[in-house]
């Protein structure tokens, strides 16, 4: 065939040739689609997605009561031996606004890691007995880079909440062996 002639077929079939090109491009991007959805590494769907997104409004309301308070929060990740891949402490220190502890508060710390939901965990604070408004938990922290960590602490009727966001170096990260 030459040109005129190959002109002349694609003429004559433009619409087959436009269906079957709109076909070949859905399928790629859906074959696309499943491969990153099925990969071995994608991240996971979150947990409980609905329920969270009707608590918006409530949870929002709760993090403007934690600001009402005024108390001050400094979330530390002490550089202590640990082995790699286990839970390491992490120190989250709650003052009021006059600078003095806070203590009785009960809750959780949760560690979020942005770039792979999969090394989300959570751990229950206790306080040190020894440092009034300090508490302390264990947490797996097992990558460099930046992490997300929620409070989540109560004591009797007040709830309060903070987000902190702490970058761990890489030669932190992996531990000591």
């Amino acid at each position: 065939m030459k040109g005129k002639e190959i002109r002349a077929w694609i003429s004559g079939h433009r619409w087959p040739l436009y269906l079957a090109g709109i076909l070949l491009m859905s399928i790629t991007a859906q074959s696309i689609m499943v491969y990153y959805a099925t990969r071995p590494n994608a991240p996971r769907p979150i947990e409980d997605y609905y329920q969270k997104s009707m608590d918006w409004d409530a949870d929002r309301a709760i993090v403007a009561a934690s600001l009402q308070l005024g108390w001050v929060v400094s979330v530390d990740v002490p550089d202590l031996p640990h082995d790699a891949d286990m839970p390491r402490p992490v120190d989250v220190v709650i003052r009021d606004r006059e600078g003095q502890p806070v203590t009785g508060l009960a809750g959780d710390l949760v560690v979020i890691r942005p770039a792979d939901g999969r090394l989300n965990t959570k751990g229950r604070l206790v306080e040190l007995p020894h440092e009034p408004g300090r508490y302390r938990t264990l947490v797996a922290l097992p990558a460099a880079g930046l992490w997300e960590l929620d409070v989540d602490t109560a004591r009797g009727d007040l709830r309060f909440v903070h987000q902190a966001r702490v970058t761990l170096p890489a030669e932190r990260a992996g531990g000591t062996p």
